[in-house]
């Protein structure tokens, strides 16, 4: 899921120092796979909701929930969360994935959920924040 992003960025040329980055908070911790600094942390999280079964889709949805809350309340440093989240091919699996999504976005903190099929507004999201910074930084 993460291969369109990176298509795009390259595309629209934002060189965005994408790394891993490890959030801590409350005694646990959870490693985003996709993060960059801009005045706080941007981590994004490609998350595939293409699984078989209802019971499946859930519970991955409550686990992201779980450790956002254990890291959220009172993280070591502040971050900004954004889901990239991908649907079921199986449309009997739609309602669970729209419960999914609901579940995603109570989570604490700055959270922001796109569906894949916005990946175009998630990467709009990514170069706005990046514009910003380039801009600033060149100001300075």
């Amino acid at each position: 899921m993460w291969k369109p992003v990176r298509q795009l960025l390259d595309e629209r040329d934002i060189n965005v120092p994408l790394e891993e980055k490890l959030i801590t908070g409350d005694g646990d911790q959870v490693l985003f796979q996709h993060a960059w600094k801009n005045g706080v942390w941007h981590v994004y999280e490609p998350l595939s909701l293409d699984l078989a079964d209802a019971d499946g889709i859930a519970k991955k949805a409550h686990r992201w929930l779980g450790q956002m809350t254990s890291i959220g309340e009172n993280p070591g440093e502040p971050f900004h969360a954004h889901f990239l989240v991908g649907a079921p091919e199986n449309h009997d699996l739609l309602p669970a994935y729209h419960r999914a999504i609901r579940i995603l976005k109570k989570a604490p903190g700055h959270v922001d959920v796109f569906e894949e099929a916005r990946i175009g507004e998630f990467v709009d999201q990514i170069e706005d924040v990046y514009r910003t910074h380039a801009g600033s930084a060149a100001h300075h």
